[in-house]
């Protein structure tokens, strides 16, 4: 007995000493992302080095793309056998990599059920009934207005259609640009689309709308609400700034914060850089009006959702940093820092009236939330929609019913040809073809 209780002793010490040089043992866990600002960059670091002091085993790389050439450079990286540790993504948008097993299958794990998602964010998180990726934070989308303006002129925030154009006519009258735009980056024309259009489909019982025109299962004129949605931007659009298609994203949250126009739209995720710019200046936010006399719901999205490779060389180590990013120490500083509303039960952060404007709105259930969709266009389709969108901004000669005739266009071939380099001017560009 005592020659075995020896033995037990020294086996116990051989596994100590395996498990500390395990601990001790190099990883590297590579990260995928398009963050976009500096802001949440800079955070998104801090949190990596915090967790590097207490783990100085780990080290990360950590890139960072634009959304576009992140879209394009997933899936050659995956192909080349260099799937990422962690991937940014909603797992219906990235639903060829989930069927072809490189995504880890969360469903039923420990974290997952910590965050107690709603519905809507658990679908996000979901492809075909699994849950394949974790949030951090979520979005809404809506119009962010310079209080000081408004007042100067006795405005207050629209709820019809017609007070939005008296709002924006009194301003033009006055001298003062209505709108402040982006339109060099191609997502800010398809999210001011969306701000219609998603709540229209979905109030309509038209949530797999977007699955089947990818499909060819239907076509854009099969579904009024397209028709709708631009019609109403085309309102919107028709007091556009001059130079809305030469600001990239950053320039134009700056000329937000110098007072250079009285709105733009935007969603929450943009709020920390305005502020950054001018602390002083203060900003109000409203839902998009619609013309049919009914509220408009405010358009919600799980903002950073991080997938895991079910490649990954160590996994244990890489749900590991999940679970730190997740917990509410670190989740608190995420929402605190970039301003961005947590998912992440337990986390109680001061947010300024914009940021609450959004979350009471998400709370209200007047939404129109991502996760009512079937899915949401992705890959080529989400390109050919974020071109064409674009391209009805800049040039205002476009008929809705033309811009619809070219999305189908898009869909129908898949894969589309457009026009490369810096925007053309509004008046030379063509009505693409493909």
């Amino acid at each position: 007995m005592k020659k075995l209780g020896s033995l037990l002793i020294v086996l116990a010490m051989l596994l100590s000493m395996a498990s500390l040089a395990v601990a001790e043992e190099p990883i590297t866990i590579s990260i995928m992302h398009y963050m976009g600002n500096q802001v949440k960059l800079d955070a998104f670091d801090e949190i990596l080095n915090k967790y590097m002091e207490t783990h100085p085993n780990v080290t990360f790389e950590s890139q960072m793309y634009s959304q576009n050439d992140y879209i394009a450079q997933l899936p050659i990286r995956i192909a080349n056998g260099d799937t990422p540790d962690i991937m940014m993504g909603q797992p219906t948008q990235y639903s060829d990599i989930i069927e072809a097993g490189k995504v880890m299958d969360l469903t039923g794990h420990e974290l997952i059920t910590a965050l107690n998602l709603n519905e809507g964010d658990l679908k996000n998180c979901s492809y075909n009934g699994n849950v394949y990726a974790l949030p951090l934070d979520f979005k809404t989308y809506g119009v962010i207005y310079n209080k000081a303006i408004f007042e100067k002129y006795g405005l207050t925030p629209p709820t019809t259609q017609d007070e939005f154009d008296a709002l924006c006519q009194t301003l033009v009258d006055n001298g003062v640009d209505p709108f402040i735009r982006n339109y060099s980056n191609v997502t800010y024309p398809d999210i001011e689309v969306r701000g219609i259009l998603w709540p229209l489909l979905i109030e309509n019982g038209h949530g797999d709308a977007f699955e089947k025109l990818m499909n060819g299962e239907a076509k854009f004129t099969d579904y009024p609400e397209f028709a709708k949605a631009f019609e109403l931007w085309a309102r919107r659009l028709a007091f556009s700034r001059v130079d809305d298609m030469g600001n990239d994203t950053t320039m134009g949250r700056q000329l937000m914060a110098q007072g250079a126009g009285a709105m733009m739209y935007e969603g929450t995720w943009a709020y920390a850089q305005i502020q950054e710019f001018n602390p002083d200046q203060e900003y109000g936010m409203f839902v998009l009006p619609r013309d049919d006399g009914k509220d408009n719901s405010w358009c919600v999205q799980l903002d950073q959702i991080f997938m895991v490779s079910n490649e990954s060389k160590h996994p244990e180590a890489v749900m590991e940093f999940m679970a730190y990013l997740l917990s509410p120490e670190v989740a608190g500083y995420w929402a605190a820092t970039t301003l961005n509303p947590s998912v992440v039960p337990g986390v109680e952060t001061e947010m300024p009236d914009v940021i609450m404007t959004a979350i009471k709105g998400k709370e209200s259930g007047n939404i129109a939330h991502e996760g009512s969709l079937t899915t949401w266009l992705k890959g080529e389709y989400l390109t050919a929609w974020r071109q064409l969108t674009q391209t009805f901004a800049a040039d205002r000669t476009l008929t809705v019913d033309a811009i619809l005739e070219e999305l189908q266009s898009g869909m129908e071939a898949s894969v589309c040809r457009f026009v490369s380099g810096v925007l053309k001017a509004a008046s030379d560009l063509p009505i693409l073809a493909f």
